[in-house]
């Protein structure tokens, strides 16, 4: 497996080789990748987390009384939706239905903040380091402004159940963005494959593609583990896996011509 791993970082423009990977080795990269991906976002949300109570308390300083009721943020008072940044959140605060979730995705990456939360309308919002998790108010019928208040106060304490379970959500949640960006990249390399009229099954161009998705996504990993978000990883990293795919596809098809 780290031969792969070699490979993708030292000669993507012989990608071609990790045709060969066998079904065990694939399975096993892909769950290393995650796992890196796992540990970069874990580690930043530890981090964070350090100093969540503080900037927590901040912002329930200025909470209105709500309570979730019939699946509908209710405020005991009228009360204008606003938005509240601290270093660790970026607060939508929204029972005008006047904000959309790509409003707060939008604004967390524009402004480098590692979570935002959304009080929304008819559900509760989050995005942590740019990636969306909505939860429906149905799920939590009931929860109060004191709910809220308490939960924000818990932010940054460490036991082992929070670290497990820190993992358990931030592994699942790598494993499908990676999965989702490798769809998107094996699609481009089958396509890629059919241009060069080179006769490979998807499931070996998916091989390729796999490898080549890990060298940008790793790099972008430890970035983001030393707390340097940049902006546009997404399309960098296809950027970057579909030319990686290209130059190696190209060599593969004069090799085959000599």
């Amino acid at each position: 497996m780290k031969d792969y791993l070699k490979l993708g970082f030292t000669s993507p423009q012989h990608l071609y080789k990790a045709i060969r990977m066998s079904r065990k080795h694939l399975v096993s990269y892909f769950a290393l990748i995650a796992l890196i991906l796992t540990l970069s976002m874990a580690s930043v949300l530890i981090s964070v987390m350090g100093a969540l109570r503080e900037d927590g308390q901040e912002i329930t300083e200025t909470l209105p009384a709500f309570e979730i009721t019939d699946n509908a943020l209710v405020v005991e008072e009228e009360t204008e939706s606003y938005v509240h940044q601290t270093d660790s959140f970026l607060f939508f605060f929204d029972p005008n239905d006047s904000i959309q979730e790509e409003e707060i995705d939008t604004n967390v990456e524009r402004l480098n903040v590692p979570i935002g939360i959304g009080l929304m309308d008819d559900q509760f919002y989050l995005n942590i380091m740019g990636q969306p998790l909505p939860v429906s108010y149905e799920q939590i019928d009931g929860f109060t402004d004191a709910d809220f208040r308490e939960v924000m106060s818990e932010m940054g304490q460490f036991s082992p159940i929070v670290l497990f379970f820190i993992f358990v959500v931030t592994y699942l949640a790598s494993s499908f963005s990676l999965l989702y960006e490798w769809l998107i990249i094996a699609l481009f390399a089958n396509i890629l494959k059919t241009l060069f009229r080179i006769r490979l099954p998807f499931r070996k161009v998916a091989r390729m593609a796999l490898v080549a998705l890990s060298v940008p996504t790793i790099i972008f990993a430890v970035f983001d583990a030393f707390g340097l978000f940049l902006p546009f990883t997404l399309e960098i990293t296809i950027g970057f896996s579909v030319y990686f795919l290209y130059a190696s596809l190209r060599n593969l098809k004069k090799n085959r011509t000599i």
